[in-house]
């Protein structure tokens, strides 16, 4: 019998006991939109030893033509990508093929030489300082990142004088240090990235409708992304084609033989790329590479340690109408994947919420949304939070204010909001956050009870 088949044969098998059915039901409701007969939703799979306890979705892959979301519709990954491009990556330095401490100038000796040799470690964790290349393609004049070419993109990157801190003193998440490992993985291997991954990575997993973009869109049954507009919705496919910093097209039923190889089959998470996907990373003074009040840092693609009072291996990610969580609590051995082709629902929110529906109210309090009203003493402010969706808000009063536009933010892939060069980030509990710039750092503002 065909792998394919035994997985419909165990999807089934879990679903047709009472308790299962109960949890579809309710999964399914948490990913349907009671207010819009055809809208678009969620694909949703749960995975438990490597086994899919359920793979389901609610809503709609493309709208206009009625043709459903379901566990084999290819959906664009965004950053969810990252962890599969380390995994080529890993594939290489286990051959002895590429260092974790190789100076990366080594394989792109077109990159300028900056103040500390940056590392194909530092790429791996965020810690290069290596300019994100979405914003430098905005900032050249480009509107419309599905048009911008790989070409563009590096050509961008590689002309950076400056990085934007000392290599390996501080953490920026960036999708240019992703596109330079991918470019790595293609001069090493000699292949182009898409293929080598393919190879190496996709088709020993049995991902076999999984495939990394190299300019084009694969055909068949993929999802469109939506944006809500006039009381409908409009399409947003506006996803770069480049791969490595994205660039993933996947589908759950190809998680779930993901999943699989990571508790059970090991042809590709061996015990060496395990160790390498799993370790978190280290500023040069060895501190870990934790951008606090968070207490999980990056690893190899991948968010790793304590969220909401459990351990955690995670990503989400987003490309405007695409909004994805994927996490995984090893202690557990459970993985949950919540892929929505629509910009107004939070993933994180509605996987967490899977998550109890299957293990029980394990969870620590968490506030269901970060709005609510915030002082700071140090700027006389208060800031009143709104969100939906990916997106927030802060309207502000404090005795310095004129009449203005509110402080505008939306949800970054590493749990960070992010807008006009500021950022936001929460605690867990949602009791406080603090905002930053590069030139100021670590504004703290405190919930007001009841509303203050």
């Amino acid at each position: 019998m065909k792998r394919s088949r035994v997985l419909v044969a165990l999807i089934a098998a879990t679903a047709a006991s009472p308790a299962a059915a109960t949890d579809l039901d309710a999964v399914r409701k948490l990913v349907s939109d009671s207010g819009a007969a055809a809208a678009p939703g969620c694909a949703v799979g749960a995975f438990k030893a490597g086994k899919p306890l359920f793979v389901t979705a609610s809503g709609m892959a493309d709208v206009e033509a009625k043709r459903p979301l379901d566990g084999d519709t290819l959906i664009y990954a965004a950053s969810v990508s990252k962890q599969f491009t380390v995994l080529a990556a890993a594939t290489l330095i286990t051959k002895g093929k590429l260092g974790l401490n190789d100076d990366i100038r080594k394989y792109l000796p077109e990159l300028p030489a900056y103040e500390v040799p940056v590392t194909v470690q530092m790429l791996i964790h965020h810690t290069s300082g290596v300019r994100d290349w979405l914003a430098l393609a905005r900032w050249s004049g480009s509107d419309d990142a599905a048009t911008f070419t790989k070409a563009k993109a590096l050509d961008l990157v590689l002309r950076q004088k400056a990085t934007n801190f000392t290599p390996g003193t501080d953490f920026t998440y960036s999708n240019g240090g992703y596109l330079l490992l991918a470019e790595i993985v293609e001069r090493v291997s000699g292949m182009p990235f898409g293929d080598y991954a393919a190879k190496a990575v996709l088709k020993p997993l049995g991902m076999k409708n999984s495939v990394f973009m190299n300019g084009a869109r694969p055909e068949g049954k993929v999802a469109h992304g939506y944006k809500p507009k006039d009381g409908g919705f409009e399409i947003r496919d506006t996803y770069p084609l480049i791969s490595g910093s994205g660039g993933l097209m996947t589908t759950i039923n190809d998680l779930a033989r993901y999943e699989y190889d990571i508790e059970v089959g090991h042809k590709v998470w061996t015990p060496a790329v395990s160790a390498i996907m799993l370790e978190p990373g280290r500023f040069t003074n060895g501190e870990l590479a934790v951008r606090k009040p968070s207490l999980q840092a990056y690893a190899g693609g991948l968010m790793v340690g304590e969220r909401r009072g459990q351990k955690f291996v995670q990503h989400s990610g987003g490309a405007e109408a695409f909004l994805y969580q994927y996490q995984r609590l090893p202690d557990r051995r459970l993985g949950i994947a919540v892929f929505c082709n629509r910009s107004d629902w939070n993933p994180v929110e509605k996987a967490d919420a899977i998550l109890e529906l299957i293990e029980g109210q394990i969870l620590a309090p968490n506030t269901a949304s970060p709005s609510g009203r915030y002082y700071s003493d140090e700027l006389q402010a208060t800031y009143d939070i709104s969100t939906k969706g990916p997106a927030l808000t802060a309207a502000i009063a404090s005795p310095y204010t004129t009449k203005g536009a509110p402080l505008s933010f939306t949800l970054a892939p590493d749990g960070v909001y992010r807008g006009d060069g500021m950022t936001l980030k929460f605690t867990d509990d949602r009791a406080s956050f603090t905002l930053g710039t590069d030139r100021v750092r670590g504004i703290t503002f405190t919930r007001l009870a009841d509303g203050g």
